[in-house]
């Protein structure tokens, strides 16, 4: 019953839990859902919101570019404009279109993407679409918080606070953001040593 385990590709444990790459490039990336999420990550509980690479992106990129700017002395227009462009990161996104994001794309770079009869035929004759989505690595949390171990430390208030955690990483995961101010943990008394069975 296990050797079917051992025998596989041992890379398989170590890839990305496929649903949960497919929620979040699915309804996070592309369809702009932000989604309350609980991740265990190599012992720690670490809750928050998904949300959309492209907001993380941008949001980074916001941060970068104004610090870049508070060091610039009366700046001109065009210094300004080419700080804002030296640190756009949204164009790093790994789910994204970038004909979509940009507009139309360059011919020139469209030809030397073209793909060869041969593989249009493997395309199609292992049945897959020739729309392949990108492969995700990442998934980005919005007002993370690690819960595990006690007590829990809040990101909230921080310049950027949304975390880009690696797929692999991810041990579990479960829909839903655990909400800690409206279940206070228990006040247990202590035990005491004449209680405990041997």
């Amino acid at each position: 019953m296990f050797d079917e385990y051992s025998l596989g590709d041992p890379e398989f444990w170590h890839e990305p839990d496929v649903l949960l790459a497919d929620l979040v490039s699915g309804f996070v990336n592309k369809g702009g859902m932000e989604l309350g999420i609980t991740l265990f990550v190599k012992g720690l509980v670490i809750t928050g919101i998904l949300v959309a690479e492209q907001e993380y992106l941008k949001s980074i990129s916001s941060m970068f570019a104004t610090q870049a700017k508070r060091t610039l002395v009366n700046p001109t227009k065009q210094e300004i404009e080419t700080t804002e462009e030296v640190f756009d990161f949204t164009g790093l996104a790994e789910d994204v279109d970038l004909a979509e994001l940009y507009g139309e794309r360059d011919e020139e770079a469209d030809e030397d993407e073209t793909e060869t009869e041969e593989e249009v035929d493997e395309v199609e004759e292992l049945g897959l679409s020739e729309q392949i989505p990108p492969a995700i690595r990442h998934l980005h949390l919005k007002e993370p918080v690690i819960i595990q171990p006690a007590p829990p430390v809040s990101f909230t208030h921080s310049q950027l606070p949304i975390l880009r955690i690696k797929l692999t990483a991810i041990d579990g995961w479960m829909v839903g953001k655990v909400n800690l101010e409206d279940s206070p943990p228990p006040d247990f008394p202590p035990i005491s040593p004449m209680d405990i069975r041997h």
